[in-house]
């Protein structure tokens, strides 16, 4: 896959912007309880604009045809939902471990059907299964300990998101570089 000039840049201001959140996410978390619905309500809304933005911007022609977008909507609205509904603690618990869920399964098919790198497939697969696992077990209980647990998968999230898709393109496009120079 060829990627352009504006993707590259697109991909690095992303893996500032997600490594900025990841890094927030851990200082906050001394807050992050009492004002759980606001800082996952605002996520879902950021990961349903940043999914958007990207498809308007680089899949013009297929914006509504691909599953992603449909997410992405999915996520503005339950993002809108825990921002203006006063839900309790456990509510949002169960909204957030939902939208986990959906976002790694999503994600895990992805990895599987377009990572072309193995190590980074393993690594992003590993995440994605445990995110889930995780998820149910936030489900199932959703205490401040699980909750807490779940903000620190979400830091590993946010690094693993922007970065896995830009390095299995750096390493397919050096894997074709390598093959085009030895044939």
């Amino acid at each position: 896959m060829e990627r352009t000039r504006g993707q590259f840049i697109y991909s690095i201001c992303r893996i500032g912007v997600f490594f900025s959140l990841a890094i927030a996410s851990i200082l906050i978390r001394g807050i992050f309880i009492e004002h759980i619905r606001f800082f996952i309500g605002g996520l879902m809304i950021f990961y349903g604009i940043e999914q958007l933005t990207y498809e308007a911007i680089f899949h013009r022609k297929g914006f509504i045809h691909h599953g992603r977008n449909y997410l992405a909507f999915i996520e503005l609205i339950l993002g809108i939902t825990a921002l203006a509904i006063d839900m309790e603690f456990v509510s949002v618990c169960i909204m957030w471990a939902t939208w986990s869920i959906l976002r790694e399964s999503y994600e895990f098919k992805e990895v599987i059907v377009e990572t072309k790198s193995k190590v980074l497939t393993v690594i992003s697969g590993t995440e994605s299964i445990a995110v889930i696992v995780l998820s149910i077990m936030l489900i199932a209980t959703p205490t401040e300990h699980h909750a807490l647990i779940h903000l620190f998968l979400l830091f590993i999230e946010l690094i693993l998101t922007p970065i896995v898709p830009f390095l299995d393109v750096i390493i397919e496009q050096r894997k074709q570089k390598k093959n085009g120079q030895s044939e």
